[in-house]
């Protein structure tokens, strides 16, 4: 396994964040995409920007594994009205992921983008089979990241059955929807493509179910000291043979670099690539 962070849990412009990652121990930098307008013209990740971004990653010496359009989660390919826009969106993506070197955009469905219905599996499935050739031929794979079951996601990924097309299956969010994430990775198996690490502490809540998510409990207690079986969790995707990367989504408490170093130190100890 790799072990990368998002950029946004190191608190990092794209100026500093590579080399900030690679002086704390990270192989690799998940990169924010927040709105679509960052990556058109005069944005930050424009595309006469992408030349100078992918030579700071290689000059830091860390890669771009993924990029996170996290604007998605508005609304995007299981959305009756913005389903347009995501298809732009995602093929926006896969461009600036190709110029970035990323082989993986992440592709989200959570607040307003949610699934909530067979229709919008149905949509997405229609627009992932429209995409999976143009991303394919690319190199570049669309990493879905929701709130479906394992057993829903890997159906559904065995029906669109494309090698650019797989699940960014996170180790929190499932137990925030009240699923077992032991279970959760037996499900998927093959079909991770990525993985996010972070806590999750139900405390005296009620547990989280798929209707009403208990996120909440998301990132409240420092990586490892939750109610994520995070050892367990890592010889699990060993077992089904993920060997990717594994990405921090972390809370930043007192100090964002802190904390950062902190789980990627529980993570390298937990699977012996201490240094």
């Amino acid at each position: 396994m790799k072990f990368g962070t998002l950029q946004n849990v190191i608190e990092q412009p794209l100026s500093s964040v590579f080399t900030v990652a690679s002086d704390l121990g990270f192989q690799g930098v998940e990169l924010d995409w927040y709105d679509f307008t960052e990556a058109q013209p005069g944005g930050p990740l424009a595309p006469e920007n992408r030349d100078t971004i992918r030579q700071a990653a290689t000059q830091a010496g860390v890669d771009i594994p993924c990029v996170a359009a996290h604007f998605l989660n508005r609304g995007g390919l299981a959305d009756p009205e913005k389903e347009a826009f995501g298809l732009d969106a995602v093929r926006a993506g896969i461009r600036l992921c190709t110029d970035l070197g990323a082989a993986y955009l992440l592709v989200p469905f959570f607040g307003p983008a949610m699934m909530r219905d067979d229709q919008s599996v149905a949509r997405l499935e229609t627009n992932l089979r429209l995409l999976a050739p143009e991303a394919e031929q690319a190199g570049v794979t669309l990493a879905i990241e929701h709130t479906l079951r394992g057993d829903q996601t890997a159906a559904l990924l065995e029906r669109v059955d494309s090698p650019a097309v797989g699940n960014y299956w996170d180790m929190a969010n499932c137990m925030g929807l009240g699923y077992d994430p032991l279970e959760e990775i037996a499900q998927l198996g093959k079909h991770i493509v990525r993985v996010h690490a972070k806590e999750y502490h139900q405390g005296d809540a009620a547990p989280g179910t798929p209707q009403e998510p208990h996120f909440d409990g998301l990132n409240t207690k420092p990586f490892g000291e939750g109610d994520v079986p995070v050892p367990e969790v890592l010889a699990a995707l060993q077992e089904v043979g993920y060997d990717g990367y594994v990405v921090l989504e972390t809370g930043k408490f007192d100090d964002a670099r802190r904390s950062a170093k902190a789980a990627l130190t529980l993570l390298q100890e937990l699977t012996g690539q201490t240094q």
